[in-house]
């Protein structure tokens, strides 16, 4: 008879050690490992002029090829020029040649130069269902055809209330194909998009513009914030690409406070840092500071081939000039030269430095540089990026609410600081486990144990 109940025990013993290890498993299967994000973007015509083999892979974790556009006939990719094929079906396999890690994004995207040609195109795309199926099937079919780890989104931007709920739209029926072409074999394509600097627009036709943040939320692995081109179409000398303006929304600490306002986990958050500068001719080449009144912008370059736009090697020829005056702007964190009437807003070493150290402190995924073969040959910036990102590592912000002091948003809240990001997401998973095991050690066992006694005294 006590055999028997001994028995009824030990099945009991069994239940609770199966029960506790399922708990525990189906927690630590919750656990992502924290990861990062050191991206750049290659320009598509950057072949021309500058070899893919140029490209320092190890400074990076992912780079995008930038990029194909949508077809306006069928909304499938369209191809790029015939002179950029070869280019565009080589890039993985001739990246990974170098560095087999690191991951590449196909970005689909909007045009330069048929900007509203192209955004009509994504418009009609985007709220047509059988349209919405052809473009997903034809993204995934190339990437998938070509190598690439990802593809991105660069919708340069969504023009109006219905674009927006046909965005979300969009991203949950991709992710949903994306995860059930992956399946149980393969390993899902990376999704994300790049986006405007604030998840709310401040320029376009409709007011009150704001991106769907649950769909971005659910169904993105991240997305790349454009933190610059503030003052593009500006008629007076500004930092294009200010990690601080007081005055303003046209700043990164604004940028990326918005997007966390919003409820984007911070885990969810790639800063963008430009490797171009934007210059203007002044007016008055003695009126030569922050906000001096221009005539035009800046000289057309071989590189961007627009005028106003400057890559960073091309700014450090100018600056090795006699004439030229390089100036670091403390109360923007920002950089610009003069030279005569040429006057040039861009992202100097240290500013680099600062916007990093910003990023670290915001708890940031990473960040990603734009575009990558505007650097100069010694990859002066990129390997400053790389240099900075390493040795923040560690860095615990010591204000009390956690805000980055040295170079505060104009506009910053307290929502801003309780944005949720992936160690709170792990902390919170293993929380809960610690709660569930010690229900079952400290309620259900004893319980156990009563029953059992209470088997042999009957």
């Amino acid at each position: 008879m006590h055999f028997f109940r001994l028995i009824i025990f030990l099945i009991f013993v069994v239940f609770f050690i199966n029960y506790s290890t399922s708990q525990q498993q189906q927690y630590s299967s919750t656990i992502t490992v924290p990861h990062q994000v050191r991206a750049g973007y290659w320009f598509s015509s950057s072949g021309r002029y500058s070899p893919l083999t140029s490209i320092d892979v190890s400074l990076y974790t992912h780079l995008y090829y930038y990029s194909v556009s949508l077809d306006p006939a069928d909304s499938s990719i369209a191809l790029p020029p015939p002179e950029q094929l070869p280019l565009l079906i080589t890039f993985s396999t001739t990246l990974k040649t170098v560095n087999s890690s690191v991951k590449t994004l196909l970005s689909v995207a909007t045009d330069n130069h048929q900007v509203n040609e192209l955004n009509t195109a994504f418009s009609t795309m985007a709220g047509d269902p059988a349209r919405r199926a052809a473009f997903i099937t034809s993204t995934i079919e190339f990437a998938r055809a070509h190598s690439f780890d990802g593809l991105d989104l660069a919708w340069q931007f969504p023009s109006s209330s219905s674009d927006m709920a046909n965005l979300g739209i969009l991203l949950e029926e991709w992710r949903a194909s994306i995860s059930n072409e992956a399946g149980n074999s393969l390993s899902a394509l990376l999704l994300t998009a790049t986006v405007y600097f604030s998840d709310h627009l401040f320029e376009g036709p409709e007011n009150n513009l704001d991106y769907p943040i649950d769909a971005i939320s659910r169904n993105l692995d991240w997305i790349n914030v454009l933190c610059f081109g503030y003052h593009k179409n500006s008629m007076v000398a500004a930092a294009d690409a200010a990690l601080i303006d007081k005055t303003s929304h046209s700043s990164t600490s604004y940028s990326i406070g918005s997007w966390l306002d919003s409820g984007v986990s911070s885990g969810k958050l790639v800063m963008g840092i430009p490797l171009y500068g934007r210059s203007w001719y002044l007016k008055n080449k003695e009126k030569n500071g922050p906000g001096a009144q221009v005539v035009a912008t800046g000289p057309r370059q071989k590189l961007s081939n627009q005028s106003g736009v400057m890559a960073y090697f091309e700014i450090e020829k100018i600056l090795k000039e006699a004439s030229s005056t390089l100036v670091y702007d403390n109360q923007t964190v920002s950089a610009y030269l003069h030279n005569g009437g040429l006057w040039v807003s861009f992202d100097s070493p240290e500013v680099v430095e600062e916007k990093i150290k910003f990023a670290r402190n915001k708890g940031l995924l990473g960040y990603f540089l734009y575009p990558v073969s505007f650097d100069d040959s010694k990859h002066t910036l990129s390997k400053q990026a790389l240099d900075a990102w390493e040795r923040y590592h560690d860095l615990v912000t010591s204000n009390e609410d956690g805000r980055y002091r040295e170079a505060p948003s104009p506009d910053e809240t307290s929502a801003l600081d309780q944005a949720p990001n992936q160690s709170a997401d792990l902390s919170n998973s293993l929380t809960c486990f610690r709660t569930i095991n010690t229900f079952v050690m400290c309620f259900l066992l004893p319980m156990f144990l009563l029953f059992y006694f209470a088997l042999i005294m009957v």
